[in-house]
């Protein structure tokens, strides 16, 4: 007999042989949901609330997260929401040194003395007319231009508001901080310079008017009957009368009526002339009208003042409501229009 071909059953307990194995259940390869765990690398056997190494890791991550977001709130009120007050309170403090500054009879020596020091010091050189504010802190932040220049800012709108320095660190967080401030008084302060630019070349063209009526050979006599006062009660009548005038065609115009208008709705029409007729450059505009006034003659009246160029006291009377600007000088040579008489010398 072959021994190692033979095969025999290991002896069982009390010598009685144990029972066959059952045989396996044979596994379906094709069935979809062992398909999908063995793609998702899941099982059949797992339960809602198993979590797998990856997910635990991927937890572990997400709570770093949020210790950081912890330490950060912990972060903004110890440094930025204490320091933010703390910033305001300093800001308060030199506020309120500044107003001793500004009401003390020695002001324009200290500030003198801030300016010298300030130059002799850190080569920090600053204007006579540089505002007294700017001066302070620039000689406290002598090495951060930027910050000087931002604190200055509100600082000046705090002492325009009036406030005490008392009350400075609560104005600043209810105006939204000091960015926000700075901002708005920057803004404010353009739309102020805008403003003013175009008030300056309405008052330029004025002058250019004036002095054009001097040699205006247009005259123009009208019945009180055709000029209309639009001028109401206890408001300034303006410099200009204002003609209506209608163009049949050609290079004819017929004028129609005259009107008083007061002093703001002249602005407005002056306004909208010279935004539409006149350079920016106002210095430039200066010196043609300096020529002009030359040549015309004129060293005082027709809208010259003290201080202008070439004045002289006791010279032309200033411009009357007969003499009307050079607008009109392509009116017809003599036509009567409506009660209104024009003639112009040959």
């Amino acid at each position: 007999m072959n021994q190692e071909s033979a095969q025999t059953s290991p002896p069982g307990f009390n010598g009685v042989s144990p029972s066959p194995a059952p045989a396996a259940t044979p596994v379906d390869e094709l069935a979809f949901g062992l398909l999908i765990n063995r793609a998702l690398g899941g099982s059949d056997s797992r339960r809602p609330s198993d979590k797998s190494a990856n997910e635990v890791q991927v937890d572990m991550v997400l709570g770093q997260a949020q210790n950081l977001a912890k330490m950060n709130d912990q972060y903004v009120e110890t440094y930025v929401v204490r320091g933010t007050k703390e910033l305001y309170a300093l800001l308060g403090a030199i506020y309120s040194y500044a107003l001793q500054i500004n009401e003390s009879p020695l002001r324009d020596h200290i500030l003198q003395r801030m300016r010298e020091r300030m130059e002799a010091e850190h080569e920090i050189k600053t204007q006579i007319n540089t505002p007294w504010i700017t001066t302070v802190l620039r000689f406290i932040l002598p090495m951060d231009r930027q910050t000087a220049y931002s604190y200055s800012k509100v600082l000046q709108v705090a002492h325009d508001e009036n406030l005490t320095a008392q009350e400075l660190p609560n104005y600043i967080k209810e105006r939204g901080g000091i960015g926000k401030i700075t901002a708005t008084k920057e803004e404010e302060e353009s739309n102020k310079s805008i403003k003013e630019h175009k008030e300056a070349k309405t008052q330029m063209l004025k002058k250019i008017l004036q002095a054009n009526a001097k040699s205006a050979q247009t005259i123009v006599q009208v019945d009180d009957q055709f000029v209309l006062n639009t001028v109401a009660e206890g408001k300034k009548e303006g410099m200009f009368e204002f003609a209506v005038c209608v163009n049949p065609g050609g290079n004819e115009r017929r004028v129609v009526r005259f009107f008083k208008v007061n002093q703001a709705t002249e602005s407005q029409l002056l306004n909208l002339i010279s935004e539409a007729s006149m350079p920016d450059d106002l210095e430039a505009m200066q010196e043609k009208l300096d020529v002009l006034r030359e040549k015309l003659g004129i060293t005082s009246g027709w809208g010259m003042k003290p201080g202008d160029k070439g004045y002289q006291p006791g010279g032309l009377p200033s411009i009357n409501g007969a003499v009307q600007p050079e607008v009109m000088l392509n009116a017809p040579q003599s036509t009567t229009i409506g009660g209104v008489t024009i003639h112009q010398p040959a």
